[in-house]
């Protein structure tokens, strides 16, 4: 089996993500905002064909997976290398965003240390399934999810990974620091699935 689309989301708001803290393996449930923006998701995509879903353990995670699973009628497969960026201790329930890139020392784990657990986890998903699956992890676990696939360490292949379509849109935030905030989106985005 081989899996052949990874929709890859990150879980819902949480009082922690509003306020500014640190929430690491702790279990904060989805806000109010967080059911209402997942439940959007859930519904676009809704119309794709999706075979699994697997979900990082962390409780806002699953929360979200649970949302995301409901429309395909699905139970949500957990997987431990989906798992949050492991903060040390002292900073875990305080306030002060932490960013595994910004303030390494902040974590027990090098970004390293992610990047080769999150090519693990596509590796154990291309194995087990096919088709369309669903991946719900945390900002720093996927950031380095798709670093993994942007610098092809997924693959021992030469390609391009950002190439754009004919006629899609592409949206960079410049404001503050260059931030990606849509790729390659277009009239037929999910024509192939």
């Amino acid at each position: 089996m081989v899996a052949d689309y990874l929709f890859i989301v990150r879980h819902g708001d949480t009082e922690a993500n509003k306020k500014g803290i640190n929430a690491g393996p702790m279990d904060y449930p989805l806000n109010k905002r967080g059911v209402k923006a997942v439940s959007f998701t859930a519904k676009a995509l809704s119309k794709v064909k999706i075979s699994a879903i697997y979900s990082s353990p962390v409780f806002r995670a699953v929360e979200t997976s649970e949302i995301l699973a409901r429309p395909h009628k699905l139970k949500v497969k957990i997987l431990e290398e989906l798992t949050e960026a492991k903060l040390k201790p002292e900073f875990v329930g305080k306030k002060g965003r932490h960013h595994i890139l910004t303030t390494p020392e902040a974590f027990l784990e090098t970004n390293s240390d992610i990047l080769a657990r999150t090519s693990k986890a596509i590796e154990i998903i291309k194995k087990k399934d096919k088709g369309n699956v669903i991946v719900v992890s945390h900002g720093d676990v996927i950031t380095a999810m798709l670093e993994g696939v942007v610098e092809r360490k997924v693959s021992t292949e030469k390609y391009y990974v950002l190439h754009p379509d004919p006629a899609s849109v592409s949206v960079v935030d410049i404001k503050n620091r260059p931030f990606l905030v849509l790729f390659n989106y277009h009239s037929k985005q999910f024509e192939n699935f």
